[in-house]
């Protein structure tokens, strides 16, 4: 479960401001400029940081929760002007140790400016190696032997449409006594949105009454009932969160108002009680009117600048990336679980290649044998691991726009398969949304699976009006520059998430026009918190000092520039339109910006958009009008091994057993049905083939025997399914025993 401490994120001023005039090199400052950094007065939430500068500086805090994040904040957010020699920052809202899950350990550098306006920081910042030079720090664990002591933190939207759902996280923090029960405290029984009391804020008179509140417990929630989100203990008319979870993080408040709902500002007061302790916080939001269609817009044409060079890179590129995919299968170097983030397998590069085959049909270059093979040499194995594994697919990897695409045109029913699956039976079907920005890339990758599902047919997710709530929620803490460790890029995601979603109902009859305004408010926020107007591209982390724009990749504009072009086309907003212009015809800046698969696929995966709203033409590239069926694509792809035995680089060793002095039995799978046979011998000739066993099956296994004892072997598996595709994993060894 992912822990946030929550401390309000400003706006990049005061030394922010100063060392964004520093080049990207900016040195550490001088030899010993820092020296004695420690720490000090460690509680449960706090902690001081102190250290010592050779020259009068001030005094600032980086902070990150992992090695493997970036810093996600400053403390202070604006240094104190003081310029002193002996520094001691007070870093708060931190959260207990908790050793089962390293909740409570953090990863800190500090950062002084001298009054010559030079930047040292010591030991980071962290650097372009992958070198993490931080100092890890851990607060105190709770203690649960002592007086009962609880907090809590929260962090959400600062505003609702009428007639819609904000959510907001409360965090628990258990300082001191017994784990044990939260429980809430309410008006009128447990589970009906009576667990808190909204009022009025300032002059305006609204209508409290309206506004329901709602604590919600659980994360996994099928089901998407209230009732399944609170325990009940009918005696006190409580409800709680079980499982003992006074000091566990991610629960939330809904506030659900009604299309009668009055604008204006309000509050709501919520009490919780554990180990018989109470504590009582308070919430502000706005209701803002409900949302309307925007008036026709005036579209004002202009060139897409930079179109040449994207038409050029596409088909340059994917055949690079087609390519590499094919060398790699003849090679045997495959692709287990869902793909390595280098190749374009991540980030749905056959919604890519699918793209591309329609683009250049359409510009009077057709080549559909190759754009063809290209798009199911990715997507087949991808599809057929989600069905073969029930769609065990890790939130950050779930694509299903490229295999709705193939379905539509193809009727290929493994596509449809496996997207149900993502949708309603891999573990993300559970997911009722995060409230933390740093979750909205899985917010909206669960979301597009319900969609895609959706569209196809399916009825409505229970959960999917949820967590478009909730990235909505997220947008609006990212746009008032509070959206800590999250990049501009997850707000891209999150905006394109959007676009299908007024796609989506406006083609039921019911369209949500707040994903307009909420667009509009993310493109103007990430815009003034992240843009770079000298370098034409979003800056990767703001809380990196100094910043380094050289770890800010390019590749990453394509995928925030489709919202822009999005809204211009809905609004007819010049301004919008020019800043994403910006981005498409700066993406390619970068002579790294398409190194690896995975940022070919980025640069690609939504600007086919981008180009259709830019010429105005609404309706984007996934929908079924624009994937008309066209029959079956030839099978070309090899049947890819899925695993193999006996190699420990590979398959973490062999099966007790499985090798003798004179034997050994070779195990694999494949993703789809095809033949089974071995090729080995004591060097990289090999010279020796067990007989093919011509059986169709997805499970494999040779037993090699006349062996030698303690006698390395090579081998290579070998399948053929039934197009004649042959696949045959690279070269592996095996010794037998003595």
């Amino acid at each position: 479960m992912k822990i946030f401490g929550f401390l309000r994120l400003g706006v990049l001023c005061g030394m922010g401001a100063l060392l964004l005039t520093l080049s990207a090199l900016a040195s550490t400052g001088s030899p010993h400029e820092i020296t004695d950094i420690h720490f000090e007065n460690v509680t449960q939430t706090s902690v001081d940081v102190v250290w010592t500068t050779a020259h009068p500086s001030t005094s600032q805090v980086v902070i990150a929760r992992s090695t493997d994040y970036e810093p996600e904040r400053w403390a202070p957010e604006t240094p104190d002007k003081a310029l002193v020699t002996a520094h001691r920052v007070t870093v708060n809202q931190l959260v207990p140790y908790n050793p089962k899950n390293n909740d409570g350990q953090y990863y800190i550098y500090v950062a002084s400016v001298d009054g010559k306006g030079e930047l040292a920081t010591a030991p980071g910042p962290q650097t372009p190696d992958g070198k993490n030079p931080f100092i890890t720090m851990r607060t105190r664990p709770t203690d649960t032997a002592g007086e009962p002591k609880f907090d809590f933190y929260t962090l959400g939207p600062d505003e609702v449409y009428a007639g819609h759902d904000l959510y907001f996280l409360m965090q628990s923090i258990l300082i001191s006594g017994p784990v044990d029960n939260l429980y809430v405290i309410n008006r009128g029984g447990y589970n009906n949105d009576t667990d808190g009391v909204v009022k009025s804020l300032g002059p305006a008179s609204g209508n409290p009454d309206t506004i329901g509140v709602h604590f919600s417990c659980t994360w996994n929630n099928a089901s998407g009932v209230d009732a399944n989100e609170q325990s009940p203990d009918r005696s006190r008319n409580l409800g709680y969160c079980n499982d003992l979870n006074n000091n566990i993080r991610d629960m939330t408040f809904r506030l659900r108002t009604q299309p009668n709902t009055v604008p204006g500002k309000y509050s709501v007061t919520f009490t919780l009680e554990t180990n018989g302790q109470r504590k009582t916080g308070k919430y502000d939001f706005t209701v803002l009117p409900p949302a309307t269609a925007p008036p026709p817009p005036q579209l004002t044409t202009k060139p897409i600048p930079g179109l040449g060079t994207w038409e050029k890179q596409m088909v340059e590129l994917g055949k690079k990336w087609c390519a590499y995919r094919d060398e790699q299968n003849i090679a045997g170097n495959f692709v287990d679980n869902w793909g390595w983030t280098g190749d374009a397998w991540f980030y749905d590069g056959g919604r890519t290649f699918e793209n591309i085959d329609t683009y250049t049909a359409s510009a009077g270059h057709p080549n559909h044998p190759v754009w063809q093979h290209c798009a199911i040499n990715l997507l087949s194995p991808y599809a057929n691991w989600q069905v073969a594994n029930n769609a065990a697919m890790a939130g950050y990897s779930t694509f299903t726009y490229g295999m709705a695409m193939n379905y539509l045109r193809t009727h290929d029913e493994v596509m449809r398969k496996a997207i149900s699956m993502l949708a309603t039976v891999g573990p993300q079907r559970v997911g009722v949304g995060n409230v933390d920005p740093w979750g909205i890339r899985e917010n909206s990758y669960r979301s597009n699976a319900w969609m895609t599902d959706e569209m196809l047919g399916a009825p409505r997710w229970p959960l999917l009006q949820r967590n478009i709530d909730k990235i909505m929620g997220n947008l609006n803490i990212i746009a008032r520059g509070e959206g800590g460790v999250t990049h501009p890029f997850m707000a891209g995601l999150a905006m394109e998430t959007l676009i299908h979603w007024y796609e989506l109902n406006m083609a039921e009859g019911h369209p949500d026009y707040r994903v307009i305004p909420v667009i509009k408010e993310a493109l103007d926020g990430v815009w003034k918190y992240y843009w770079l107007p000298k370098q034409h591209m979003f800056i990767y982390n703001r809380y990196r000092l100094p910043p380094n724009p050289d770890l800010s990749f390019t590749n990453l504009n394509n995928l925030v520039s489709v919202a822009y072009a999005w809204y211009w086309l809905q609004t007819g907003d010049n301004e919008e339109r020019d800043r994403g212009d910006q981005l498409f015809a700066h993406a390619f800046d970068d002579p790294y910006s398409t190194f690896s698969g995975k940022q070919f696929s980025q640069q690609f995966e939504f600007s086919f958009d981008f180009v259709r709203f830019r010429k105005g033409q609404n309706g984007s590239t996934v929908l079924p009008e624009n994937n008309p069926y066209t029959g079956p694509y030839a099978d070309t792809v090899p049947p890819i091994s899925e695993k193999v035995n006996c190699d420990p680089n590979y398959f973490r060793g062999c099966k007790a057993g499985s090798i003798t002095n004179t034997t050994a039995t070779i195990f694999w799978g494949t993703f789809k049905p095809a033949t089974t046979q071995v090729i080995y011998g004591k060097t990289t000739s090999y010279g020796q083939m067990s007989p093919m066993d011509k059986n169709m099956t997805l499970e494999h296994s040779v037993t090699l025997t006349g062996l030698q004892p303690k006698t390395t072997y090579h081998f290579r598996t070998k399948s053929v399914d039934s197009a004649g595709n042959v696949g045959s994993m690279r070269d592996l060894t095996f010794t037998t025993l003595p």
